[in-house]
């Protein structure tokens, strides 16, 4: 039997969460975004099999689930045992979600929750009347090497001939410069303060967990990646590049620097956070990048 607790988020449940269920992070987004932060604990006997990042707010009286912007992903940690078989592990996941579901469903009226693409299997959710909205993002397996297609093979090219070096440098304001340039010339408008943003790098930088990786053109960074990282994996959770850099092929050189980058790091995996723009998405496919599905979670209407 699973027994659940909603408890403040801390690293006594378990040292190995992931980056979105890290209590630094998720007090820092909870502290910027006016929610409060709880991880959804659950055990089995005194072990514990899984946590939840969950962020709540109460309007007109009412406690709501939300999903936060800061947190591209609410990922689910699962700990369960290694030798056991392949059935057996799905259907004790199956047996969590259902859990969590239930609870969820009896705590809030209101859910907007995402899931990270490890948690495929949603059907726990969708048998506790809840909605599982897809969506896409393109990961890198560092076990793999990319074949980027001609168009882009091109660009990298072009790029290497711009004496354009990478490194890793925090400089947040440059950064938000890039990142403001690039905002206006897609007339797109963030639905968080720049104030904000820096603040959420800053912080998360100093925990140890936000890094900033850039290409550089004499000594002036013309893109820009910020990464959130944990002991496996890696999000690009931002990037912003120059206008004039990007058709200088800079972005699909930054994309090839920075997994030869990571990739001497032993993570698993990097995500590049979305596939659901389709000029964005057609450059990641191109860049021989694979597709992931994600889920949202969601109360139905």
């Amino acid at each position: 039997m699973i027994e659940i607790e909603l408890t403040q988020p801390s690293f006594l449940c378990k040292s190995s969460l992931n980056v979105w269920n890290n209590p630094d992070f998720m007090q820092t987004v909870a502290d910027i975004s006016d929610l409060k932060p709880y991880h959804l604990v659950c055990y089995k006997g005194e072990s514990v099999v899984s946590c939840l990042p969950l962020y709540e707010k109460k309007v007109f009286g009412r406690k709501i689930c939300k999903h936060p912007l800061l947190s591209y992903y609410q990922g689910l940690n699962l700990w369960l045992e290694d030798n056991s078989a392949p059935a057996r592990r799905l259907l004790d996941a199956l047996q969590i979600t259902q859990t969590i579901a239930k609870y969820l469903s009896c705590r809030y009226k209101v859910i907007r929750h995402i899931l990270s693409p490890e948690t495929y299997d949603v059907r726990g959710f969708l048998w506790n009347n809840m909605q599982a909205i897809p969506s896409y993002t393109f990961i890198h397996n560092f076990q793999n090497n990319i074949i980027p297609l001609s168009d882009e093979r091109k660009k990298i090219t072009l790029a290497e001939k711009q004496d354009y070096t990478f490194e890793e440098e925090m400089n947040i304001e440059e950064f938000i410069h890039l990142m403001q340039l690039m905002n206006v010339k897609k007339r797109w408008q963030p639905g968080l303060s720049y104030q904000d943003l820096a603040d959420f790098i800053r912080i998360l930088h100093t925990a140890g967990i936000l890094r900033q990786l850039n290409l550089k053109k004499d000594g002036r960074i013309v893109s820009s990646n910020i990464i959130l990282q944990d002991c496996a994996k890696a999000y690009t959770i931002f990037r912003a590049t120059e206008i004039e850099a990007l058709k200088k092929g800079a972005s699909s050189l930054h994309t090839v620097k920075l997994i030869e980058f990571l990739k001497q790091e032993n993570l698993e995996e990097l995500d590049f956070c979305g596939a659901n723009v389709s000029d964005i998405a057609r450059f990641k496919a191109a860049m021989d990048l694979q597709l992931k599905v994600f889920f949202q979670i969601r109360t139905t209407l």
